[in-house]
């Protein structure tokens, strides 16, 4: 299984996309407010020192994923129990991911339908793509439609600037401050910083080295645009007070197109941007689940039996999950931004680089 520089790019750009439009969006403007631009530049360029630091350390492994080199750079046991918060998350991501998934159809489109068809249906939809065709098929997927989505994306700029109202973005700074940008900042770069998963993908690049690294930045730095942009649409669309009292601002937005008494209902277009790059990130987190939890147990070669496991216990969870209901928000602040990133994102590869590094010095000076 093999993909190249170029299917990884839009590989993340679909990875990042999707997701941090519908959902970070409210949490950084109740923080940031009108400033809430301000914090998705600091959440891009964060990410993109995450990305750089999880590259770096791939690069001096570039064909052994991030289960196999940490076995290699800690020994067997440290190197095995260290992967394990990285499972945690996966398993977590596919389960808020299908959650998210639901209630934006259910609200959107389909009101009445069951939980498990809408849920069952995406699950068996990726088992199917992953059993079948695994990281290739995910890649010329992503390869086909990322352009395609993102000339959706800039039509869809277009078509709401008339309604736009640059005045909502004053005062700059002086109503927010220092500390309510960077709480703002948490929220996307939290979710930018999912890109430390190409420590799963890295040895599936056809040649992996500056030109992946090169890849997977620019994928970082388009991505942060596109986001900086939409946050921008949005609040000089509703305005800092009313787009942090909706759910899903930026699809909200999107409804308000009219132009020429014919174009409109665009909405449509952006759910399928956002149900595409779903599947992507679904497709991707089930397939590094399974593969990496093969090589975790030494059985590499049968990682395609382990979807058989992998999806059920996702689609549990993803019941589980809508049965309690738990806040979107409280997820985010209490879970996600509080423990896996600055453990998964950060601690973890920074720790993995600086060991790697002081054996590489150390073997070198022998």
């Amino acid at each position: 299984m093999k993909i190249n520089n170029r299917q990884l790019f839009w590989m993340i750009m679909m990875l990042e996309i999707g997701i941090n439009l519908l959902i970070t969006m409210t949490a950084t403007i109740q923080s940031a407010k009108q400033d809430s631009w301000i914090s998705y530049i600091l959440a891009g360029v964060m990410g993109l020192i995450i990305t750089y630091v999880a590259a770096r350390l791939s690069s001096r492994y570039p064909r052994q994923t991030l289960i196999e080199y940490s076995v290699v750079i800690l020994g067997k046991w440290a190197g095995k129990l260290i992967v394990i918060p990285f499972f945690l998350q996966w398993f977590w991501v596919m389960g808020l991911i299908l959650r998210d998934e639901f209630l934006f159809i259910r609200l959107s489109v389909l009101y009445k339908t069951p939980a498990w068809v809408i849920i069952g249906t995406m699950i068996g939809v990726v088992f199917y793509t992953m059993y079948h065709g695994g990281i290739e098929a995910i890649g010329r997927v992503s390869e086909l439609w990322g352009p395609i989505l993102m000339v959706i994306l800039v039509l869809t700029f277009g078509l709401t600037a008339n309604n736009l109202n640059w005045p909502m973005l004053l005062p700059v700074y002086a109503d927010t401050g220092l500390w309510s940008i960077v709480e703002g900042a948490l929220a996307p770069v939290s979710l930018l910083g999912e890109a430390v998963l190409l420590m799963m993908l890295f040895p599936f690049v056809e040649h992996p080295g500056k030109e992946t690294r090169k890849a997977l930045l620019l994928a970082l730095a388009f991505s942060t645009i596109l986001l900086l942009f939409g946050v921008l649409w949005v609040i000089m669309t509703f305005g800092p007070e009313v787009s942090g009292r909706l759910q899903f601002p930026f699809f909200e937005m999107v409804k308000l197109v009219y132009l020429m008494e014919f174009i409109q209902n665009m909405d449509i277009f952006v759910m399928a941007v956002w149900l595409v790059s779903i599947f992507v990130k679904l497709s991707i987190y089930m397939f590094i689940t399974s593969y990496g939890f093969a090589q975790w147990t030494g059985k590499t070669r049968s990682w395609k039996k382990i979807i058989w496991g992998v999806a059920p216990v996702t689609f549990i969870l993803t019941m589980l999950v809508i049965t309690l209901n738990p806040p979107s928000g409280l997820l985010l602040k209490s879970v996600w931004i509080r423990y896996v990133l600055p453990v998964n994102m950060v601690a973890i590869p920074l720790f993995l680089l600086a060991v790697s590094s002081i054996k590489a010095k150390v073997k070198h000076q022998k």
